[in-house]
């Protein structure tokens, strides 16, 4: 922007340059209005709404407010594919540069993505600085779109107040007048919670008043509940009292056992001195007694333990050895005999039957065919076991290649499983066909996407990409009442919504010619067309190529230098990843190509598809291997026949080896114990002792064992002597021990006598300690209960008794007796249950009083509440009032006065609440009066009483009444000339250049047409909106001068 074209902008904020990128209409425009009065002249339809569209949503306007589209989406042109829609707008700043806010609207997202001088702004920053500009894309008296012209006479004078405030931008006047609403809230909030509650007091005396025989049942029975408890009370310290005698009186028996086990000990202390001698001497005896014991025991045990048996027994052993060693030598000679005898037999056999000289080599001979024939069958089992490998390797590779050619064959249920997570209705709908295809005429063919046998998976994304989803997951019906029926179903019975179906006769796939046969078609790369990619019934073909023309849509491989010449032949086209498309300009006849990348684009529908490449592959494999396997199986067999035979042939051999073997061992067998029999009768030829001497030996043994046995008895018979003495005298000590107990038995009595007595006393007395112990506890506790039940005692010095307050209740009892006060108790509580209130009655009533006291309460700070705030809000509105009646009645001068110069009469009143309540901010209105006749008095603009270009009039003074006072930067008024005369409109276009000029204010004016012959200045600024054929790429691909020769020639 050059220094001469900044010096042109005064107003901060204005608008000085507006691109558009793939909005709405537009392809890509960038608009360059004036600093002033700004005309924007079109045909319905050119694009004129959408600047002013564009301008709201950019600068942070809602999209409703707009009243025309719905979704953010919709704002996108819908020949830009997936490409976002760009709006940039330049606002004039009178320090530094420009600011350039910028809007992107994506196909995914909620709201626009927003930028500041290129960096990233959230919506907040961008309402900073709207505000800070004093631009208000939502208030009507600075953006009035064309759908909104027609609804500012509908707004009610409390909306034209808000509205007319924000025009002026007196920002304090707004919050107070927000501020006022607010607080005016609270207090209709508080009148109607404090009516509320007043009803609830009310409602809750009556109730009182209702429930008054009840309550004084009740106050009775309070009274009795009270007397009651006044004598629990008394009951509690009368029964401490009786409790304290009972336990004095324990306390002095333990005192007077105390004193009885004293003397007791007392006595009991000689006794026991005298006794601890006499036990020391009974000590003594014992222990000379026991000594005796004890050395009679030793000597007992010894001749107890006197053994003769084991000399007895090495006797009879020698006299055994001596018979063994004559039966010895008589075995031995036996054994000789016999052996002689066996050896002369086994010489003999030797001798009769010797080996085969050749034996040997024969036997080797036989085992070396046995090791030969065992590694025969050794490598045929080895072979037999890698040939059985090599078939159960082969049949799991054909196992293998059978489940991928399941896998590829079963690509009709992955569809459905897609198609149930991508249109559940759809899926429900083919469940319902397959269990009612009897009730049509003629064939119903499931969901298109399901019956297409794509031949190659990349065709997948041409396919789905050119048929669409809502036509890949329709029905085709051969039978047009078919459809009827089926949607009838469909939809109204099963109330499934997403259902589509068609009609289509069937035809074969040649009736749809090509355009070119695919041989001309070869030097641009040609691979196939699109209805040559699959295979499906032919009604689902017919209907593809009647309204997809799939037929005459190619898929070309790549780009080569005769690729232009493809858009005379085809309107649509594909190479490679991008899709061709071509228009014909119905009046220059020009050619315009669309052009979209599908490369990146998700295959759902068609995604898995019979690949035959790979099924003919997996064919093939899986024969190879069945022949691999049959081959191996043949082989096995000859193995395993030739086991069989080198088993039979080896069982032969093992045989004869084991015979010869046999014939071997037996002859070494005997060899063997012939030289044992020969090395055992050597051992025999002598006797292994001397017979003699060893009888001699024998015989010395047993008289040395005679004489030591006569020595051993001799021993014991002295040991027996000896045990004799020792047992008379432990008789002597214990006749001694005896009479020394029997002279100081009748001590001994006395002393148990007193011992047994201090027992039983000790007895009684720890009975006693434990009763008074316990009885204390008990007391302590009753003294507890009757102090907290009287909430102290008389004073610190006089514990065990009740506070004065209390005696005196007690002692209008007029009684202490614990039994007379328990009757009265029970007279009481009977009086009680004679008094009938039911429990509900009683919890009603104490609700109730609950209830009144905090209503009441609640009343009274509602009450002061209120004040408070209707305090607050004179308070506010005396600071309010004057400026917003100085405000209206500028305005309503402008106003007044601009009429008057259109031979009208209008002027603007102030609604200061409803019913005339001054405090009423939220019903604060101007209403705007207006005559357009003499003779006829005021009216107020509203919906019904005037004119459609009385209305626009009214607007349109109003909006420029308010340029004198307001601060926005910038207007927008679209199509506001909406049911004006021609007079009308030129008085409205007279008055507009003579505020723009006046106040230096910028303006969008959008119409489609205006008045021949209107007065134009250097201030005002034609944009003309064109609308034809022809697609701008760029904003300066269109020259405006060159349109002009152009037209004046036609």
């Amino acid at each position: 922007m050059g220094a001469q074209d900044r010096a042109a902008f005064s107003r901060e904020g204005a608008v000085v340059r507006i691109t558009m990128k793939n909005f709405m209409t537009y392809k890509h425009e960038t608009i360059h209005p004036g600093p002033n009065f700004n005309v924007t002249v079109g045909p319905n339809g050119s694009g004129k709404s959408s600047i002013v569209t564009a301008l709201s949503i950019c600068l942070g306007g809602d999209l409703k407010s707009l009243n025309r589209q719905a979704d953010l989406q919709l704002l996108i042109n819908n020949d830009c594919g997936n490409e976002a829609a760009v709006i940039e707008v330049e606002l004039f700043s009178k320090k530094g540069d420009n600011v350039i806010v910028k809007a992107v609207i994506t196909k995914d997202s909620n709201e626009p993505k927003w930028s500041i001088n290129s960096k990233s702004a959230s919506k907040e920053k961008l309402m900073n600085l709207t505000e800070r500009l004093q631009i208000q894309p939502g208030n009507l008296c600075q953006f009035l779109p064309q759908d909104v012209v027609r609804e500012f006479p509908q707004m009610k004078p409390p909306q034209i107040f808000e509205n007319t405030i924000k025009a002026v931008g007196d920002e304090e006047m707004l919050n107070k007048l927000y501020k006022g609403a607010e607080i005016q809230g609270k207090i209709e909030e508080i009148n109607n919670l404090l009516k509320t509650k007043k009803n609830t007091v009310a409602s809750n005396e009556q109730k009182e008043r209702k429930l008054e025989g009840d309550m004084k049942t009740l106050e009775q029975i309070q009274e009795l509940e009270e007397r009651k408890s006044v004598i629990e009370k008394a009951l509690c310290w009368e029964k401490f009292k009786n409790l304290r005698i009972v336990v004095k009186e324990t306390r002095c028996q333990k005192r007077k056992l105390e004193e009885k086990k004293e003397k007791l000990t007392k006595d009991l202390d000689p006794i026991q001195e005298f006794l601890k001698k006499y036990h020391e001497n009974v000590q003594a005896v014992k222990t000379e007694g026991e000594l005796v014991e004890k050395e009679l025991r030793t000597k007992g045990s010894q001749v107890e333990g006197f053994d003769i048996y084991q000399l007895e027994d090495e006797l009879d052993m020698q006299a055994t050895r001596e018979k063994d060693l004559t039966k010895d030598e008589n075995d031995r000679l036996q054994k000789k005999e016999k052996t002689v005898k066996e050896i002369a037999e086994l010489k003999k056999f030797i001798q009769a039957n010797p080996l085969d000289p050749d034996f040997e080599e024969t036997l080797k001979t036989v085992k070396a065919e046995k090791l030969r024939r065992e590694e025969q069958m050794r490598q045929r089992e080895h072979d037999k076991l890698e040939i059985e490998s090599l078939i159960a390797l082969a049949k799991r590779e054909i196992t293998r290649l059978e489940q991928a050619k399941k896998s590829l064959l079963n690509t009709n249920s992955r569809k459905l499983a897609v198609l149930e997570k991508e249109n559940p209705d759809t899926y429900q709908g083919v469940r319902w066909l397959r269990e009612n295809k009897h009730r049509f005429k003629a064939a119903v063919h499931e969901p298109i996407m399901l019956c297409l046998e794509v031949q190659k998976n990349e065709y997948a994304r041409y396919l789905e990409t050119h048929v669409g989803r809502a036509d890949l997951e329709g029905f085709i019906c051969e039978d047009s009442d078919d459809v009827n029926l089926l949607l009838k179903e469909l939809r109204e019975v099963n109330r499934l919504r997403k259902i589509n179906a068609f009609h289509s006769a069937p035809r074969p796939s040649d009736y749809f010619k090509k355009p070119y046969p695919g041989h001309e078609l070869e030097r641009y790369g040609f691979t196939a067309y699109l209805s040559e990619m699959y295979k499906a019934p032919d009604a689902v073909n017919a209907y593809l190529c009647q309204q997809k023309n799939l037929h005459q849509v190619p898929l070309f491989r790549e780009e080569n230098e005769r690729t232009d010449e493809l858009k005379n032949k085809f309107c649509s086209y594909y190479i490679s990843n991008l899709k061709f498309t071509t228009k014909k300009s119905k009046y220059s006849q020009e050619l315009s190509t669309g052009t979209e990348d599908i490369g990146s684009r998700r295959v759902i529908r068609l995604a898995d598809n019979l690949d035959n490449s790979r099924l003919t592959e997996v064919n093939s494999e899986l024969e190879s291997k069945q022949k691999v396997v049959k081959n191996h199986e043949t082989r096995l067999k000859t193995h395993v026949d030739t086991i069989e035979k080198l088993k039979v042939a080896m069982k032969e051999v093992t045989v004869k080896t084991q015979k010869l073997e046999a014939v071997k061992k037996d002859f070494k067998n005997r060899q063997t114990e012939l030289s044992y029999k020969e090395e055992f009768l050597k051992s025999l030829q002598e006797p292994q002792c001397n017979l003699e001497e060893e009888r001699q030996k024998i015989k010395e043994l047993k008289s040395k064992l005679v004489a030591k046995l006569c020595k051993e008895v001799q021993g014991v018979m002295k040991l027996t002597k000896e045990c004799s003495r020792l047992d008379l005298q432990r008789r002597c000590k214990l006749l001694q021990l005896h009479n020394v107990e029997s002279e100081n038995q009748e001590m001994s009595d006395r002393g148990k006598e007193l011992e047994k007595e201090l027992s039983v006393t000790n007895a009684e007395f720890d009975k006693y300690t434990k009763k008074f112990d316990e009885e204390k506890k008990i007391l302590q506790k009753s003294h507890s209960e009757a102090e907290k039940a009287t909430n102290g005692v008389l004073d610190p010095s006089q514990k065990y008794r009740p506070p004065e307050a209390w005696q005196k209740k007690f002692s209008a009892l007029g009684t202490t007796d614990e039994n007379v006060l328990l009757v009265m108790r029970d007279d009481c509580e009977n009086d009680i249950k004679k008094k009938k209130v039911s429990p509900g009655t009683i919890q009603k009533i104490n609700e109730i009083k609950e209830t009144l006291e905090l209503a009441r309460n609640e009343v009274k700070q509602m009450e002061k509440e209120q004040s408070k705030l209707t305090s607050e809000l004179e308070s506010l509105r005396k600071g309010w009032i004057h400026g917003v009646r100085r405000l209206v009645n500028q305005v309503g001068d402008k106003f007044s006065e601009m009429m008057a110069r259109l031979g009208c009469a209008g002027q603007l009143e102030l609604s200061e609440g409803l019913n005339n309540d001054a405090l009423d901010l939220k019903n604060y209105g101007i209403k705007i009066l207006v005559k357009f006749r003499n003779g006829d008095g005021f009216d107020e603009l509203t919906k019904g009483t005037q004119s459609g270009g009385e209305k626009s009039v009214t607007t349109a003074v109003y909006m420029m009444a308010l340029q004198g006072i307001t601060q926005v930067p910038f207007r927008c008024v679209d199509e506001i000339n909406q049911g004006m005369d021609e007079t009308n409109e030129r008085r409205v276009w007279d008055m507009l250049l003579e505020v723009c000029r006046e106040h230096q204010a910028q303006y969008f004016y959008m119409a489609p047409k205006f008045p021949y012959n209107l007065p134009f200045d250097d201030q005002v600024t034609i944009l003309v909106c064109n609308s034809g054929c022809t697609v701008k790429n760029d904003s300066d691909d269109f020259s405006t001068s060159k349109f002009l020769e152009k037209s004046r020639r036609l």
